[in-house]
């Protein structure tokens, strides 16, 4: 466990923490199904578009790679609600 919130964890009721736990099932029963969503759409959604000529590969890689970026921190943070307290 981090040592700078061991004791903000310490002084919190087992209550506190019950509704920390809640909070990341939640945000992991929304997660999940979005990442499948994201996963199944993702050219779809970040593909070449007619409308703006100047896009490259890169730069639609780039959104990709950021929107997964996103993702993955989320899912780390629900996972550690859940778990790690």
């Amino acid at each position: 466990m981090n040592p700078h919130l061991a004791p903000l964890f310490a002084t919190m009721s087992s209550e506190g923490q019950l509704v920390l736990k809640f909070i990341g099932v939640f945000g992991l029963i929304v997660l999940i199904p979005a990442g499948i969503l994201l996963f199944k759409n993702q050219n779809r959604w970040f593909g070449r578009s007619g409308d703006t000529p100047s896009e490259t590969s890169g730069s639609l890689t780039y959104g990709l790679a950021q929107t997964w970026l996103v993702y993955v921190g989320l899912m780390h943070l629900m996972l550690w609600l859940v778990f790690g307290l």
